[in-house]
């Protein structure tokens, strides 16, 4: 098959890097061989070297390797191969690959489809240790029941590391005019090889299709170092035998040679390395017997084990040519394989110790290299030796299976091997969980040690928590560019790290690029990069955490799962030259809407890697959805458009009925605490059409009903719920220009708060009592009293019919001023709080006397009150709204929330418990409080810690959120809030704590987030 192409010349490729492009690795036809060129394009080609100048070449070239240079198929094979995790003989061995997956890659890497070129350069590749067996027992087999890892040096990036060499088939030709598509006078052109077509490949009959069992029989059949079992054998005495009977006794005698060679690998790892390394002065004495412990721990142990077994197996053998029974021995030893367990557990740790010992120590490195060439180590390394307790631990169950299988019905063994395999198995599960968990534990403690910020952080990773586990690790760049900088990019089960590996006298040095993303606000998606606008193809959210399956869960879970594949016509632009493969982690914490700091794309070599993050991840936040939330959600109303924006809602009547205000009017409706997740939500109807109502208020004592509306304070009486908009009742004027009012019991009177706003400097706050009487005019004369303007504003408020008089149930007592704009107003029993730009005011409604909540003087509240110094001193007069609140906790300690932080604080103002501290990951708008719970409400999520360890214990995402009513001091302590649904509709819902009340302890340690 010809195919147009151009030809590359080795100076083209061997000299500087040309452009970068990234390409997939199906851009190559499996079934095409080595470009060939016309000759036409050959002579452009040459128009075009540098012997006539450089020209520009629009046209991509097809790679920017050279497929000779074995540094170069290195590279590129590292950068296709994916790895995973496999499971051999009952081992599991993490980030490997099988030898079909070298086969496939090296052919495409090579632009070749004869696969046994590609073995021939894959097993140049394993000579030169770029990878190896995970047994270190097998040469590259193209096969998928082969695994394979790469070398832990490889890992250094060091290009001295890399493997070096010429393959010839590979090479250009030499003759400077052989530039045609035919072969040149050279009886060794290239172009002469490749016209020869490729030897087929019997998948049939071929090795690497055979099976495990199979393979291995082969190999012990081809051993040189042991005759047959037939050949010990008086062939009297074997033709006696069955057919069932031979096969028997040959695996029975391949599980006895194979335990000598076993042992014998062990006595080589105590003559040629643990005795040497104890007696002579290799490593310094300081750290010498550590380091035996774990490079070499446990050895003797089992090697006391095994050379027990196999002295048993041999007086066995030795007793009669033909060994009747062999179950009684394995059972009566296998159960003292307990040090496999903790040898396995340490075996992760004992290559990373060998390999840094190895770094620094140049004795140590020179005694392994001499060691290793020893006739005695048979050409295996170390590395290889190390392997064998655990491969051994494997191997047993194959090799009893093949003497079970050829065992008589009526063999002892048939039921004493079953009891032997499974205890093995049993131990050979708990290798696997036991490595997997001290590898775990081992890479958590070296990253915790190892870890420095790019910028200064307190973040605390809790890397050293018993529960943490590394979920995922790789390497993800910069940019497309093969050169590019390379991140380590470490997903733990509650951060997102991005990394830049520094090596410092060996150890791996791990600097945080940008802050922990929490798995609860990481958002990850492929940006499109077929759409010239970069809309994204597809987001991860996560799921509102609740177990509930209402409006709010289905909108959520609906929007998740579609977005979590991956575009199909992005993954399916695979013959793009210039295929590149970005993926954008986003932080949606603090600062969350400026993209530019909290977005960061970065870009794998092939979908394939990119593809396991998305899943990762995804798995991750999944688990976090399904585990039982601290709150669920409960829809209350879900019938408002986007376009009537919901600004309050509360309850009255014991909690029966709610009144919602939006910007065409006020709702009425049924409210049902005791509600189920899947009931029918009621609708609510209008009982009064006003315009922008942004505060409702009832005063069930004077049966009268607050409305703030485009900023004028209105009383109604609550007969209103009743009623509908055509005959809605005239509203009695309260106060102009009024950004939000406060009702509360204050002094045992209940009391309403309208504040003013003066100037920038200055704010008046007008306390009324509410009162089932109606106020005096006299009382009455600093609100507009005019019948004209009371007209007027019933006019504009639509009224059909006309109140009996203009007076409210309000009796003014007095104004008070604060030198501050006013956010917000609490009432306590005897003292106003007032949130400002200078923080929070306190007030006494006794005395009129202001002060700060927080006690200036206080050293350990210096984070906070220089920062409202600076904020108080700025020229700019507008300052950004505060959002604060305080709560009393049942300790009678006070829970204060600043826009950035929460801490607690005595009655004075003090600070207390100095090791707490909470530093949002929202920005919050607004807070609720359920002891031991906090919540902060944020546009796009609901953060929830617990206040007694400073924790994030629940994120609920979603879409313009806002706090409605937080419930503190309220009859009812309901907590409501609104967001809006994938549909543009309005959801209005509760928060409720999921657990029961009752359940949840109070403790006594003091709060800490240490």
């Amino acid at each position: 098959m010809v195919r147009n192409s151009i030809i590359h010349q080795p100076w083209d490729l061997m000299a500087t890097k040309k452009k970068n492009n990234i390409h997939d690795s199906s851009s190559f036809k499996k079934d095409s061989l080595v470009p060939v060129v016309t000759t036409q394009e050959a002579v452009a080609q040459r128009s075009q070297s540098f012997a006539y100048g450089t020209k520009a070449n629009d046209k991509p070239k097809e790679s920017n390797i050279y497929p000779a240079l074995l540094s170069r198929i290195a590279t590129e094979l590292k950068r296709r191969i994916i790895l995973s995790d496999h499971v051999k003989n009952g081992v599991e061995y993490k980030n490997t690959f099988d030898g079909r997956q070298v086969v496939d890659m090296l052919t495409l890497v090579i632009q070749n489809i004869d696969r046994n070129l590609a073995l021939r350069i894959g097993r140049e590749l394993v000579s030169q240790r770029l990878f190896h067996d995970v047994c270190y027992e097998a040469q590259l087999m193209d096969s998928p029941f082969y695994f394979y890892e790469f070398s832990s040096h490889y890992s250094t990036g060091a290009s001295e590391y890399l493997p070096s060499g010429v393959s010839t088939e590979l090479t250009y030709c030499y003759v400077p005019t052989c530039w045609d598509v035919k072969p040149c006078y050279s009886p060794i052109c290239p172009k002469r090889l490749t016209q020869v077509k490729p030897r087929s490949v019997d998948y049939h009959h071929s090795t690497y299709n055979l099976l495990p069992q199979q393979l291995i029989k082969k190999r012990a059949l081809t051993n040189q170092l042991y005759d047959y079992w037939a050949d010990r054998v008086d062939k009297a005495l074997y033709d006696t035998l069955s057919k069932t009977e031979r096969k028997r006794q040959e695996n029975i005698y391949e599980l006895i040679y194979t335990e000598q060679d076993y042992v014998s690998s062990l006595e080589y790892l105590q003559d040629m390395w643990i005795k040497p390394l104890t007696e002579r002065p290799i490593i310094p004495i300081s750290r010498r017997e550590s380091f035996i412990q774990k490079a070499f721990g446990h050895i003797e142990n089992i090697y006391n084990v095994n050379i027990r077994l196999l002295r048993a197996l041999q007086t066995r053998q030795n007793e009669h040519a033909i060994i009747d029974q062999i179950g009684d021995i394995l059972t009566s030893f296998v159960i003292d394989f307990e040090p496999y367990i903790h040898y396995g557990s340490k075996q992760y740790e004992a290559k990373f110790a060998l390999e840094n010992e190895r770094y620094i120590n140049s004795n140590f490195n020179a005694f392994v290299e001499t060691t290793e060439r020893h006739p005695r180590s048979m050409k295996l390394e170390l590395n290889g030796y190390l392997t064998k307790p655990t491969t051994r631990l494997g191997r047993y169950t194959l090799l009893l299976n093949e003497v079970l299988k050829h065992t008589p019905a009526d063999h002892p063994d048939l039921e004493i091997l079953p009891k032997a395999i499974d205890i093995i198995k049993q131990f050979l599960t708990r290798v696997n969980t036991e490595a997997g968990r001290a590898k775990n534990r081992f890479d958590l403690e070296r990253i915790h040690y190892n870890l420095s910020f790019k910028s200064k952080t307190d973040e605390n990773l809790e890397l050293l928590d018993k529960t943490r586990t590394i979920i995922k690790q790789g390497v993800l760049r910069k940019t497309p560019q093969s050169d590019s900088v390379e991140y380590q990019v470490i997903l733990f089960d509650n951060y997102l790290v991005i990394a830049k590996i520094k090596i410092i006298n060996g150890v791996e040095r791990y600097v945080i690029q940008i802050r922990p993303i929490p798995i609860e606000l990481l958002q990850v998606y492929c940006p499109d990069i077929s759409l010239a606008n970069n809309k994204r193809s597809s987001a991860l959210a996560l799921p509102y955490l609740s177990t509930t399956h209402n409006a709010i869960a289905s909108m959520t879970l609906s929007q998740t799962r579609a977005s979590t594949d991956i575009h199909a016509s992005y993954l399916q632009q695979t013959g793009h030259k210039d295929q590149y493969y970005p993926i954008t982690f986003q932080y949606i914490g603090r600062s969350g809407h400026n993209k530019a700091i909290n977005e960061h794309t970065l870009y794998a070599t092939s979908a394939a890697t990119r593809k396991p993050w998305l899943e990762k991840i995804r798995t991750e936040q999944d688990k976090k959805y399904k585990r039982i939330p601290i709150f669920e959600s409960m829809t209350v109303v879900d019938t408002f458009l986007d376009t009537n924006k919901i600004n309050h809602f509360i309850t009255f009547n014991n909690g029966r009925q709610y009144l919602l205000a939006a910007d065409d009017g006020v709702y009425v409706g049924h409210h049902n605490d005791k509600q189920s997740s899947g009931a029918t939500v009621a609708l609510p109807h209008k009982i009064l059409s006003i315009d922008k109502v942004s505060q409702i208020q009832v005063i069930e004592s004077t049966r009268t009903l607050l409305v703030l509306a485009d900023r004028t304070l209105w009383e109604y009486p609550l007969d209103s719920v009743n009623g509908r908009p055509e005959t809605q009742p005239q509203g009695r004027l309260v106060q102009n220009h009024v950004p939000f009012f406060h009702v509360g019991m204050c002094l045992k009177r209940l009391m309403v708060c309208i504040p003013s706003r003066v100037s920038a400097l200055r704010s008046i706050i007008t306390i009324y009592e509410a009162t089932s009487e109606h106020s005096s005019p006299a009382t009455h004369r600093t609100q507009s009293s005019s019948n004209i303007l009371n007209r007027w504003f019933s006019i504009r408020t639509n009224n059909s019919s006309t109140s009996s008089n203009g007076e409210v149930h309000l009796r003014k007592i007095k104004n008070s001023y604060v030198p501050c704009e006013a956010y917000a107003i609490e009432l306590s029993a005897t003292m106003m709080l007032i949130t400002t730009s200078r923080g929070m005011i306190m007030v006494d409604m006794k005395t009129d006397r202001p002060q700060q909540l927080l006690n200036p003087a206080d050293k350990k509240l210096a984070f906070v009150l220089e920062r409202e110094r600076e904020v108080s001193s700025s020229l700019n007069l507008r300052q950004p709204i505060k959002h604060m609140a305080i709560f009393r906790t049942p300790r009678n300690h006070y829970f204060i929330c600043y826009d950035e932080y929460a801490f607690y604080i005595d009655s004075k103002g003090n600070r207390l418990f100095v090791n707490f501290l909470i530093e949002w990951e929202a920005n919050p708008e607004g807070y609720a409080f359920c002891y031991p719970y906090v919540m902060a409400f944020d546009s796009s999520f609901i953060e929830i810690r617990n206040v007694i360890t400073g924790a994030i214990e629940q994120i609920i995402r979603g879409k313009q959120i806002k706090c409605l009513n937080n419930g503190h001091k309220a009859e009812l302590p309901f907590i409501f809030g609104s967001m809006t649904s994938h549909d543009d509709h309005q959801i209005v819902f509760k928060l409720r704590l999921a657990t029961n009340p009752k359940s949840i302890k109070d403790t006594t340690d003091e709060p800490s987030c240490l």
